[in-house]
């Protein structure tokens, strides 16, 4: 596994693109919450002929690590497991420069090497590690620095393409209700299957808008806000 490390903006996302290119047939793992390809989310993915296919995702339930250090530790461990022993993967991350967040995830994920991109500091917080491969790249000069808006609209747009066809289905739902927030929608192994929108409760069931197929286990409320009044229901 290559792991990208680096400040948002600095080309983390166009280089594991080339790197998948370059390999033919791989896996990527997706542990951009913010601007990956769900927010609030990892995604494993497998390339193959130039197309991604998602295996399994895993709920973050927020938009950062930051704040869910361990949830998101966990989620990205759980994905790197399901890779076939001996596969190529390039795993691709959020912009957090945590020295001490980034070094718990070199150690759940264990990979063969980490490239660091344009963030000396961070380089500098790994390098001392004589069990760790680590190289300080500088960012790629391609790489175009977006405002907090573009990003914020980046990730709307996901989350509505996400609920395009999604439909009315019921689910078990504990706890207070919380309808203001999206909920992530597990399968009986806790990977996530899609988010839904809680349109009614009662009796220990939700009546959730959502384009999740498949037994759902569990719901869950994410640190993410209902994006109304765009999202139906």
């Amino acid at each position: 596994m290559l792991l990208l490390l680096g400040p948002t903006d600095s080309g983390k996302t166009t280089l594991a693109g080339r790197l998948l290119q370059k390999a033919g047939e791989a896996y990527l793992l997706d542990l951009d919450p913010g601007q990956g390809a769900l927010p609030g989310s990892f995604t494993l993915f497998r390339f193959r002929e130039g197309v991604l296919t998602p295996v399994r995702r895993a709920l973050v339930g927020a938009p950062s690590p930051a704040g869910v250090e361990a949830r998101a530790l966990v989620a990205g461990l759980r994905l790197a497991r399901l890779i076939p022993p001996g596969s190529p993967v390039v795993a691709d991350t959020d912009g957090l420069l945590d020295p001490e967040y980034r070094l718990l995830q070199v150690e759940a994920l264990n990979p063969t090497e980490v490239v660091v991109l344009g963030a000396e500091g961070l380089y500098r917080a790994l390098a001392w590690r004589r069990d760790l491969r680590v190289r300080l790249l500088p960012p790629l000069p391609e790489a175009r620095r977006k405002t907090p808006a573009e990003r914020r609209r980046k990730r709307l747009e996901r989350l509505l393409a996400h609920f395009q066809g999604a439909g009315p289905r019921l689910a078990p739902l504990e706890g207070p209700p919380s309808p203001e927030r999206l909920y992530g929608l597990l399968d009986p192994e806790g990977f996530l299957l899609g988010y839904g929108r809680l349109l009614a409760f009662g009796g220990g069931e939700g009546l959730f808008l959502t384009p999740a197929k498949g037994e759902v286990a569990k719901a869950l409320p994410t640190r993410l806000l209902l994006p109304t009044p765009a999202l139906p229901g």
